[in-house]
């Protein structure tokens, strides 16, 4: 399983619009909204569960423990 910080995940985001010819034909078979894609493009707006579904991705909430501990 892969892990992506929110640049990783915008840049497979960017690599999965190139490869379906434009974000507009990405974010329309996926049936969600061109607009929306682009605000998560430039950071607008943050991905949500239907965006992740398309991309075959989930969120998840990572801890750490402090240094030293």
């Amino acid at each position: 399983m892969a892990m992506f910080d929110i640049n990783g995940l915008l840049g497979r985001l960017e690599h999965l619009c190139e490869q379906e010819g434009s974000q507009y034909q990405w974010a329309t078979k996926h049936r969600l909204s061109p607009a929306y894609v682009s605000d998560v493009l430039r950071c607008k707006r943050a991905p949500g569960p239907a965006l992740l579904d398309a991309m075959g991705m989930k969120k998840v909430t990572l801890y750490t423990t402090k240094a030293g501990t």
